[in-house]
């Protein structure tokens, strides 16, 4: 799924118009870009957690030339999906669900 078809399910779930659901789209994105600047962190309870991590610098090889190369320290940034999305996603497909899966909710 590709942005447009993103905003278009959004629109269509949400009663928005399209470009309504565009801006909030793309509003909700802005909010997480500045957040992720400030080396802050955005919790969405039932979906996971972005956060920023450190990667050290370190010594690395030119792949063509086979020489030694620095790569310099930098930010990520990080997702870490929460226990129910992961859940859904490790569910097995019987035709009889699992007792602990009536149990999860957001």
């Amino acid at each position: 799924m590709n942005k447009k078809e993103l905003c278009n399910a959004l629109a269509e779930k949400t009663g928005l118009t399209k470009t309504e659901a565009q801006k909030a789209f793309n509003a909700v994105i802005e909010i997480v870009a500045n957040e992720m600047k400030k080396n802050g962190r955005i919790t969405l309870i039932g979906f996971g957690s972005f956060s920023v991590k450190q990667k050290a610098a370190r010594k690395g090889m030119n792949p063509t030339s086979f020489a030694p190369i620095d790569i310099p320290a930098k930010k990520v940034v990080n997702f870490k999906p929460s226990i129910y999305l992961n859940h859904l996603l490790n569910v097995k497909k019987r035709g009889r669900k699992r007792k602990d899966e009536n149990n999860i909710s957001l």
